[in-house]
């Protein structure tokens, strides 16, 4: 037997060597499977039904738009929103792998800043309301850094996964508000109201 600093193993010339425990992978029980799956499908199907919903304004109006130069391309948007939507996911079942649903401030806070997230596309992209999409999104970005805070507090990995999240929407919040400022004339459905 040879010491090896922190494990101890065993070695026959003939095989190599062959350490004194067996690792174990950690167990995902059926339960947690369909946990996972349904914090995935709530965040990227939630996030794929509002893209799917914008896409024709995507094409039309928003290519009208006057915007900044450091404007992201179109084709950006889609696999980051899928990133994002995932790292959300895996936060979310980390803390319902900590805390279940006992805790109602962190799923508050976690649904909020989801809701305002999926409430921001059709405020820009259907209704036209620029600036109000930028109020809006500035509100979201706060609850997910409150989002970030009391998830950190119970699971350091759940909370830092979400800082990309934090720095995209902050940097979208920026280009919404940009985006606004450029295009003054953009009144938004809000006229056929009065």
């Amino acid at each position: 037997m040879y010491d090896l600093g922190m494990t101890t193993a065993k070695v026959p010339l003939e095989l190599g060597y062959k350490l004194d425990y067996e690792p174990s992978a950690p167990r995902i029980s059926k339960k947690d499977l369909l946990m996972f799956l349904a914090f995935l499908l709530l965040t990227e199907g939630g996030g794929a039904i509002i893209g799917i919903a914008s896409a024709g304004q995507i094409a039309t109006w928003y290519k009208d738009l006057v915007k900044p130069s450091w404007n992201p391309p179109n084709w950006l948007f889609g696999p980051m929103w899928t990133t994002l939507y995932f790292l959300q996911a895996v936060s979310a079942f980390m803390i319902w792998k900590s805390i279940g649903f006992k805790k109602a401030l962190p799923w508050l806070l976690f649904f909020t800043q989801l809701a305002l997230n999926f409430a921001w596309t059709p405020i820009f992209f259907i209704a036209h309301q620029l600036l109000w999409a930028s109020v809006e999104s500035t509100f979201q970005a706060f609850f997910i850094l409150f989002t970030i805070t009391i998830f950190g507090d119970i699971n350091k990995t759940a909370g830092l996964l979400l800082l990309p999240y934090l720095a995209w929407v902050t940097f979208a919040t920026y280009l919404s508000f940009t985006i606004w400022q450029l295009n003054p004339e953009t009144l938004g459905l809000w006229i056929i109201f009065h």
